[in-house]
């Protein structure tokens, strides 16, 4: 894989008995698509591998400029554990080898959090929003007032997005309105890890995709096959959706990448309507319905819209178009086709099955990976498991004549 695709970084690991633990690959390609193209955020997340050794793929994974998932590294390990994970995020570290100030996103029961802050210095850690909101209300107790348990969902994302303080804390005051034990088991979590207002990092909440079923899906065909061919599967997919994404943006001619251009053009649209005062030659009054300031130098709103989405917001659109600038060169540039097309301007290269023979000396060291040694749920004697089934099975019961052994179509009694 390495020597296909110089750059790369592929580790594998077994034990003394040749027996395999862990093996991490991150391509060349993916590196530099990341380091030149995406936002420093990366979203990690696992999945079971399904097959009778029981191995678990982990994932880590960025957002490219049109916000569709950017697959970075994955390893397959033995086990999901605290310490495969922490050997991961270090192998991570050591591939992507940025000085950048990163936010990586998991899920919160996976209990990251210590090992992220300890594999990269200066990095901000949040919470998987949908995993938490699973828990939140999974761990819901009644009584509940006012509206009921089904307003909570969306109190709980309101509070989530809100960049304003005084909006969080409106909307967790209507969460303790309809439960007081689900506000006290919100606020035990620490609001700098899941919510905008809080967080101090690459905002991440409005992100929609479920990321690790890219990855479910790329080996849905393959479970049961060895890990090697679970890895040709992973990079054979990888290699096609860079190559299809490389093609699709050839033929873009706009500034930035679709989605953001979109959504551009609506902030665009809204921005006919405001009439805007000059405060001195960088802050602005926008006024419509409230009137809102705009500071082009700190690309700031009141509205706080801007800072949240990297574009700037109708606001500031309505500023531009009345002091003559172009509303592009304050768009983050994550989100420009430009770096985009970075993103996904390096090639995975396939592997071959094919390779020189080995001389002597070199085959004296290859060593046979044997298949990990993993716990089984524990089965059941055949026995006992008859046994259960006969006690589980259901008495047909006649509906007309109330005995038992038949139905009524083949009832017989006389009434």
């Amino acid at each position: 894989m390495v020597e296909a695709n110089p750059g790369s970084s592929v580790e594998l690991f077994i034990d003394d008995d040749s027996k395999f633990q862990r093996l991490f690959v991150s391509f060349h390609a993916s590196i530099h698509g990341f380091k030149n193209g995406c936002r420093p955020l990366l979203f990690l997340d696992s999945a079971s591998l399904k097959s009778k050794y029981h191995e678990v793929l982990l994932t880590a994974t960025a957002l490219d400029g049109d916000d569709s998932a950017f697959p970075v590294a994955f390893a397959i390990v033995d086990i999901e554990n605290d310490n495969n994970w922490h050997w991961f995020l270090e192998q991570l570290r050591s591939a992507i080898s940025t000085s950048q100030s990163l936010t990586v996103v998991s899920d919160k029961e996976k209990g990251l959090l210590k090992s992220v802050l300890e594999v990269f210095e200066n990095a901000h850690h949040g919470y998987s929003i949908y995993p938490l909101l699973d828990d939140f209300m999974r761990n819901l107790r009644g009584p509940f007032h006012g509206d009921g348990k089904a307003a909570l969902p969306a109190s709980f994302f309101a509070a989530a997005h809100t960049v304003r303080f005084d909006s969080f804390k409106m909307f967790t005051e209507q969460i303790k309105q309809v439960s007081s034990k689900a506000y006290d088991w919100l606020m035990q979590i620490e609001p700098e890890c899941w919510t905008n207002a809080f967080f101090k990092g690459e905002i991440y909440n409005q992100i929609t995709v479920n990321i690790v079923e890219l990855y479910t899906n790329w080996i849905e065909e393959v479970w049961e096959l060895p890990i090697i061919r679970k890895v040709e599967a992973l990079g054979c997919k990888m290699m096609e959706l860079m190559d299809k994404r490389e093609m699709d943006s050839n033929g873009w001619t706009t500034n930035l990448a679709p989605s953001k251009e979109k959504k551009l053009q609506e902030e665009t649209l809204k921005a006919q309507a405001f009439k805007v005062l000059f405060s001195s030659d960088t802050v602005f009054e926008v006024h419509g319905d409230s009137i809102f300031v705009v500071d082009i130098v700190t690309r700031d709103c009141s509205c706080m819209e801007w800072a949240l989405t990297g574009l700037p917001c109708c606001h500031a659109i309505a500023v531009f178009n009345r002091i003559g600038r172009s509303v592009y060169d304050y768009c983050s540039k994550y989100y420009t086709v430009d770096s985009y097309r970075s993103t996904y301007s390096k090639s995975i290269n396939p592997v071959l099955d094919i390779f020189e023979p080995l001389g002597e000396e070199d085959a004296s060291e290859v060593r046979q990976v044997l298949p990990p040694t993993t716990p089984r749920p524990p089965t059941q004697p055949k026995e006992k498991q008859y046994k259960r089934k006969r006690e589980l099975k259901r008495v047909m019961t006649c509906t007309r004549c109330k005995g038992e052994g038949h139905n009524k179509a083949t009832c017989k009694e006389t009434l």
